[in-house]
């Protein structure tokens, strides 16, 4: 008899390192390699995170029946190789090199290229080097993550867009997808890629991380005024006059070279106006692409992933087309989400080989990292010096919504860790939104961030229309909405040029997180909190005990709430 369940280890050992598990259609573990060594934007095999999410998940590691893999070659940081003599020759023979007919070609012996000795030494420790391993090329992990989880059935047709810096070649892929089906009808290679050749490199010309900061460029839009600078960007990146599903690289440069382009194209200019002509450049060709897709299948259902539709401005704008029915943005859409794509591919590659019908699970929350008892948080705290010091409480979110109402900035490690680039309530900052005053503590005596960059609210989500325009449930950080007139009540968490903010509504599905919420509407009237990651600047999200005791005392937090115990100053 065909077998009827099936789990798969899925993997991306390139930027956001990361792995997942998902069994029968459903993720039910994920973590990023950053979270548990502490280096933000790990590239490399995820150890830790592989073997973590078995623990995890509950399952040994003779139960999977495939190990996926989120690429046929690695996908590595531009920080870390760009200057290698490989890389540099590359970038110098890409323009004879980005045709689609090389690159549908090169595509089918990829993977023969793929260091797998690191990998192999991991699946010998965990006894699984006898598995079977499916290369699940890039932007297909990409398109799967939002196929396979958008709130739709297999049984009507799905748009599905995909962008980023580049993966296997290959930057933005326009898809039809029906019946389980992800069929694709056009893609960019990558060096016309919108990510890369477009917005990384404006990010780097700015003086910031390519690949890193690419979400401070967004930030500060709104403070320049993109006429001054838009004819230039016009000049960079196009839709191809030849193909209106494509982009196409006008500027002929690439890296080092593009950069000298850019000196001579935009000398002269402010920092915040080439930014503000940056985005809405970006929004105007990410909004006609997704509109000649539509009008090319007449599918108006679209659902979206890969790092460029991170880009919260441009999503909203997307989100109010008249073309586009309804909108799904896969949450952890950059790298970091090819682990769980991968895997949710191999599952439905493996049960369509054995002839039977794949289940399809509808995104719900991404809690799916490892928790801590307060039995091992106690320990650590005794380790650090701080047992003395730490108050246990039944009750502790009830007092953390009572010290956020008396302006105090909290700490929260408890429940299970997010997965993708969101603190979601678990691993989050929390203080009050009501005085833009906390703004200026949170950034400059714990997070250190740019002074133009806005913090997010977490708002109660059936009290979402007082403080939204045309709301609708945006569980994960990855939406932006206009605000309403009672946006005050939130000041700290608006965006202060253009009024608009980017949420998490918070339903039934954190309980716990919930209560700090009320407790504070019961205390303030006001519906929503000041949420920001846990971490410090250049740090990724802390993932251990171990590490939010270091934040807490390498920052100037008023409190650190930690499972049941509570440390104050």
């Amino acid at each position: 008899m065909p077998r009827r369940s099936f789990t798969v280890l899925g993997i991306n050992d390139g930027h956001d390192a990361s792995a997942a598990i998902v069994r029968d259609g459903k993720v039910v573990a994920a973590i990023q390699e950053e979270r548990l060594v502490n280096i933000k934007h790990y590239s490399g095999v995820p150890e830790k995170a592989i073997t973590n999410v078995f623990k995890v998940a509950g399952i040994h590691p003779d139960e999977i029946d495939a190990i996926a893999i989120g690429s046929l070659l690695r996908v590595v940081s531009p920080l870390k190789e760009e200057q290698s003599f490989k890389v540099r020759l590359f970038k110098k023979l890409s323009p004879f090199i980005a045709g689609t007919p090389f690159i549908k070609l090169f595509r089918k012996v990829l993977h023969r290229f793929r260091k797998m000795k690191e990998l192999n030494k991991v699946f010998a420790k965990l006894g699984i080097l006898d598995k079977e391993v499916i290369f699940v090329e890039h932007h297909v992990s990409h398109a799967a993550c939002a196929y396979r989880q958008c709130p739709w059935s297999y049984d009507e047709p799905v748009l599905v867009f995909t962008a980023d810096g580049a993966g296997d070649l290959i930057s933005s892929t326009v898809n039809v997808c029906e019946h389980g089906e992800i069929n694709r009808i056009a893609f960019s290679p990558y060096y016309d890629s919108l990510g890369n050749a477009f917005y990384s490199e404006i990010t780097r010309y700015l003086g910031l991380k390519p690949w890193d900061h690419e979400y401070k460029v967004m930030g500060l839009a709104p403070y320049g005024k993109a006429e001054y600078c838009i004819d230039a960007m016009k000049k960079i990146i196009r839709i191809d006059p030849k193909n209106k599903l494509k982009f196409k690289n006008t500027i002929r440069a690439y890296g080092e070279d593009e950069q000298r382009k850019l000196w001579k194209l935009l000398k002269g200019q402010r920092f915040d106006n080439i930014a503000a002509a940056a985005q809405l450049w970006l929004e105007h060709l990410l909004m006609e692409w997704i509109k000649n897709a539509i009008e090319a299948t007449g599918v108006h259902k679209i659902a979206c992933a890969g790092g460029v539709f991170l880009n919260v401005k441009a999503n909203k704008r997307i989100l109010e087309m008249e073309e586009v029915d309804d909108a799904f943005f896969y949450p952890v859409a950059g790298d970091d989400g090819t682990a769980a794509g991968a895997a949710l591919e191999a599952y439905y590659m493996l049960c369509k080989r054995d002839g039977i019908k794949p289940r399809k699970t509808q995104l719900e929350d991404l809690y799916y990292g490892p928790s801590f008892i307060n039995e091992e948080i106690e320990v650590t705290l005794k380790k650090h010096g701080l047992l003395n010091k730490a108050e246990y409480y039944d009750n502790i979110d009830e007092i953390i919504g009572e010290l956020i109402a008396k302006g105090k900035v909290v700490a929260r490690f408890n429940g299970r860790l997010e997965y993708g680039p969101r603190a979601l309530g678990n691993r989050s900052i929390l203080a009050d939104p009501r005085d833009y005053r906390t703004v200026w503590k949170v950034n400059f005596q714990i997070k250190q961030r740019d002074f133009w960059m806005p913090f997010a609210p977490t708002i109660l989500e059936e009290d979402m229309h007082l403080y939204l325009v045309n709301p609708r449930p945006a569980r994960y950080m990855i939406l932006a909405f206009d605000t309403t007139e009672k946006r005050n009540e939130i000041i700290a968490t608006i965006h202060p040029k253009d009024h608009t903010c980017r949420p998490q509504t918070l339903n039934e599905w954190n309980p716990s997180y919930r209560k700090v919420l009320e407790t504070f509407r019961e205390i303030t009237g006001v519906s929503a909190v000041l949420n920001t990651s846990f971490n410090l600047h250049g740090y990724p999200i802390v993932g251990t005990p171990q590490q939010a005791i270091w934040t807490y005392k390498n920052s100037k937090l008023d409190a650190l709430a930690i499972g049941n115990y509570l440390v104050m100053r």
